[in-house]
C-alpha cells in the first residue's frame, strides 16, 4: 500500500469498532464471535520518480479460519475503510 505505517494504524481506526482487538509488535489481531483476522503492517522502502517520492508498506492480512464469506466481507470493509478515491 502507499502509505506509512503510522498512516496505516490511523486509517485502521474505524475499521476496529465492534471488534476485539490485540495490538502485536507487527500489527493486530481482530476477533469477534466465529471470526478472527490478523494484519501486519511492515514499512518498504520509499519509491521515487523524479521528485516524486511515495511511501510503501506491505500490509497482510490472515484469517484464522477459511469461511470464504466471513473473508469477502471483511476484505470488502477494508477495502472500503482504505479506498483513497482514485481513478
Amino acid at each position: 500500500m502507499s502509505l506509512t505505517p503510522s498512516e496505516f494504524e490511523r486509517q485502521l481506526q474505524p475499521l476496529l469498532a465492534g471488534w476485539v482487538v490485540d495490538r502485536l509488535p507487527a500489527g493486530w489481531r481482530l476477533s469477534r464471535p466465529g471470526q478472527a483476522v490478523s494484519l501486519s503492517c511492515l514499512g518498504l522502502p520509499v519509491v521515487r520518480a523524479g521528485l516524486l517520492e511515495l511511501p510503501r508498506s506491505e500490509v497482510v492480512i490472515s484469517f484464522a479460519d477459511e469461511l470464504p464469506a466471513s473473508e469477502a466481507a471483511f476484505v470488502a470493509d477494508f477495502l472500503r475503510h482504505f479506498g483513497r478515491g482514485g481513478g
